[in-house]
Order: C-alpha cells, then structure tokens, then sequence
C-alpha cells in the first residue's frame, strides 16, 4: 500500500468532502480516472492549518495506470495539475440518520479496509460531537510472529488516536492477527501492540460484545437501538460480518453500514 498526499499551494479549500468518501482522480493523458481512498480527514483539506491543504490517499500497487501513476517518483509528478471528483456514501454522518443521537459507533476493518474507517475515525477523534462510546476491530494479517506495528497499515496512527483521548473506557481497540501459524491464541502480550491484541479473526461473539458496549449482560438491549456499525473489508468478510450484524435485535440493515469496492 503506496500512501500519496495531493496538497494545494493556495489557500482555499483543497476540495471539500466527508470522511469516508473517495476520490476520483483524473489523471493528465489517461481517459479513466482512478478511484482511491482518501485517510485523511476533511480538516487537513481547510485553508488555515499548520500545512497546506492537501488530501491524502492510500493507493495499492497494481496495474492500473492512475495508480502506477501516482506510484511514480515525487520529483517526476510534483506540481501536475489533476481534476477530482469525490463520491461515495460510506460516510460519516451515516445517510438517513441524526448523528447526535448515536452513541455507540462500531467500526469494523479487514485489511484494506482500514482505508476508510481510519479517515471517519481520525475525524471523530478531532470532533468534540462524536458518539459517547466507538468500538474499533481491526483484521489483518501477520506478516510474522514478531509482528512490527509499523508493518500494519494505520496502526501506529490508530494507536496514537487512542492514547490521546481523555476517557480511554469509552474508546475500544481490538487488533486480530490471522496467519501467525500457531492456531487461534488468545490476548497476545506485546508491549508495541494494543492492549487488546488477539491472534485469529474477528469472530461473532466480539461483534456482539462491541455492538453491546462490552458491557456483560446488555445483549439484544435497547442500547442497540443508539448503535451503529460500519463494515469494511474482503468481500467474503464484508458479507459474512453485515449479514450477522443485520440479524441481530436491534441491528436493521439502516445500521449496518458497509463499503463494497470490488
């Protein structure tokens, strides 16, 4: 995963958009524009700040000719001129329903699909509006049994986000590492990784646990009914996890939210 930053050098608004959203990039000489994910949040496109205004994008080497073209070396693009076009509706707010009354919000990533969930969750953190209580399960592999958490996409970012928050109780993260070939394990103790560090997938019971507040004795309550969840991931994953949650009390499909790239 290639992360590019398009900035401005003037001080207007980059081009404005909601977290979650992705960006349509129309690059010089290509007839189809690029879609990517943009990681950062609305605050760093504003005029203002420390920087200036960029976005930022998280792009997967492949063949596809925007993005070998933004892959490229900064000297040789620096300064090009590009057109964009934001879309999507995997966003926050979530379409159809009163931010101020949720107050529990779930985010759930498999792999790249941290892509979007870390602009929505970097965003929220910045607000002083957000739900009272955010639950984040975060899926992916282990690329060894020593894991690096700057081999995990966002996760020193997420860690950080974390760390800054007053009330830490009402802020979760649950990392799950697959594919560190000793079977499912329980916590694992790193003292680089979170706290809750598990090594297998992200299983039904912890989706009822972060949909319940990990709160004993809650499960089907009316809490759910203030509960949102966003689902991002592989598509057997996607599927498998918004299927779950859509059948659980209180969880209707205007709930459970999810972002299908493929």
């Amino acid at each position: 995963m290639h992360i590019v930053s398009l900035c401005s050098n003037t001080n207007v608004y980059l081009v404005k958009f909601l977290p979650g959203q992705w960006l349509d990039t129309f690059i010089p000489g290509l007839p189809k524009a690029g879609g990517f994910t943009i990681t950062s949040t609305p605050y760093e496109a504003r005029p203002g700040q420390d920087s200036p205004p960029y976005l930022e994008l998280a792009i997967q080497k492949s063949s596809n000719p925007p993005a070998q073209w933004l892959s490229r070396p900064e000297a040789e693009i620096l300064g090009s001129r590009l057109m964009v076009r934001t879309g999507g509706s995997f966003t926050w707010p979530p379409p159809g329903l009163y931010a101020e009354k949720i107050e529990r919000l779930v985010l759930v990533a498999g792999g790249v699909g941290i892509n979007p969930l870390i602009s929505i969750f970097s965003y929220l953190i910045r607000s002083g509006t957000r739900p009272k209580e955010i639950h984040f399960l975060y899926g992916t592999k282990a690329l060894s049994s020593d894991p690096d958490p700057q081999t995990i996409l966002f996760l020193p970012r997420l860690m950080d986000l974390v760390a800054a928050i007053d009330q830490p109780t009402t802020i979760t993260l649950s990392l799950f590492l697959t594919d560190l070939g000793q079977g499912d394990q329980g916590i694992i103790e790193h003292g680089k990784l979170p706290n809750r560090t598990f090594g297998r997938r992200i299983s039904e019971k912890d989706l009822v646990g972060a949909i319940d507040g990990w709160k004993k004795g809650t499960e089907g309550g009316e809490g759910r009914y203030r509960t949102v969840c966003y689902v991002c991931g592989p598509q057997k994953m996607t599927d498998e996890i918004v299927g779950f949650l859509q059948r659980q009390e209180g969880m209707g499909p205007e709930r459970v939210l999810c972002e299908k790239w493929w």
